[in-house]
């Protein structure tokens, strides 16, 4: 099933109501755990509670919780065989506590990236292990069960258990950052000359659902074959996100004189389309849409003409130059001489100009090409979903 197919009324409610959700599958794996004990009464067995709470309490996903468990699981094997070790071949108090001071600050040295926090289990699980150096390691071994049995059981709780999957936080994610992108390219485009209207707040939400996804990467790999193969496309469409943002936050400083009018409604009518079709976008993400809404065919090379006829229309002023735009792109060539008239009418008490219409289109030419990515990156994933053959693997645009 695809990633950006409906969720079910009970993932819905599981993702919904996640926070009280995780709190009861914490509740149940250290019941589990205190079950265990109860029966068993194996030796430290604490151990398998602080491994479920460390496991679980910071990583309410089933891919964050396997990653993390399998982390810490060898982690602990590795410190644990080492100190058990030390602690079974070594006579000198001294010697063996040189061998953990070595072993500690070369872990320290070699910690980095994505197995960081096994790199961290490991160098205090040989603390742990090695202690006052009384050369018993039953205690050592029991320990390291504890730990290993500890992460099964948070394994085996997050699967299970009310799982709560890391691809629909993703999605929502996603779904909440195209949103407030077309929400505020539309409102922009519904607002007078010279508006007054922040957008700080919307973008500033947009940016921290892109960060979101991209901490859900590892947790997604583990979830979703499909997308553990397309790791390096989730990070591409992350970045076209944060592009698409900062293009937005340049709309504010777009401003325009009453006779320029005409022609920036013009440029605004082509933009209420990219608003539209961001709109189409978030509505799929959120599995509202059964299909992936398709761009027009040939959309800039449509665009670049439709701009230029709005450019070739409007009056020459002091503050407006027209350029060409060409195939690939549209070029600003008279961005000195913009910015020598906007500081001339700023100086005569004029408004000044945020961008000339040559200037003003750009940016509308670049939003569609930013749009046009994200939908190209989303039909990849979707038609990975499908299983279709890689050959299919094209933009969303239409036949």
């Amino acid at each position: 099933m695809s990633v950006f197919a409906p969720a079910t009324p009970f993932a819905d409610f599981i993702y919904r109501h996640f926070r009280s959700v995780h709190a009861l599958k914490l509740g149940l794996a250290l019941l589990v755990a205190v079950t265990i004990n109860a029966i068993w009464a194996p030796p430290h067995f604490i151990w398998s509670m602080v491994t479920i709470v460390v496991i679980m309490m910071s990583l309410p996903q089933v891919g964050g919780a396997i990653e993390k468990s399998l982390q810490r699981a060898i982690g602990t094997c590795l410190g644990s065989a080492y100190g058990v070790m030390l602690v079974a071949t070594v006579d000198s108090y001294w010697l063996i506590m040189s061998l953990l001071i070595l072993a500690v600050s070369l872990i320290c040295f070699i910690s980095a990236g994505r197995y960081s926090y096994a790199y961290l289990v490991s160098g205090f699980t040989i603390i742990i292990v090695v202690g006052d150096a009384n050369h018993d390691t039953s205690e050592a071994l029991w320990r390291t069960a504890n730990i290993l049995s500890g992460c099964v059981i948070a394994i085996l709780v997050s699967l299970f258990i009310f799982p709560i999957k890391a691809k629909q936080d993703w999605r929502s994610q996603l779904t909440h950052a195209i949103d407030n992108m077309a929400e505020v390219l539309a409102q922009h485009l519904k607002a007078p000359a010279n508006h007054g209207l922040d957008f700080r707040a919307k973008l500033e939400a947009a940016m921290k659902a892109v960060l979101t996804q991209k901490k859900l990467f590892f947790s997604l790999e583990w979830e979703s074959k499909t997308l553990k193969k397309h790791k390096v496309l989730l990070s591409q469409l992350a970045n076209k996100q944060v592009r698409l943002i900062t293009l937005l936050e340049l709309l504010p400083l777009t401003r325009w004189q009453e006779e320029d009018k005409d022609a920036y409604l013009q440029i605004n009518a082509v933009a209420s389309e990219l608003a539209f079709y961001l709109q189409q976008l978030a509505e799929f993400v959120a599995g509202k849409a059964q299909q992936l809404p398709t761009l027009p065919e040939c959309l800039e090379q449509e665009l670049q003409h439709r701009l230029q006829l709005a450019l070739a229309s409007a009056p020459i002023t002091s503050t407006i130059e027209t350029s060409t735009i060409e195939t690939s792109t549209i070029e600003t060539s008279t961005t000195t001489a913009s910015t020598t008239d906007s500081n001339a009418a700023a100086t005569n008490g004029e408004v000044p100009q945020g961008f000339a219409l040559t200037g003003y289109s750009w940016l509308i030419y670049q939003l569609a090409i930013a749009v046009e990515a994200l939908y190209e990156d989303i039909a990849i994933i979707e038609i990975a979903y499908n299983k279709q053959p890689a050959s299919q693997i094209t933009s969303g645009k239409a036949d």
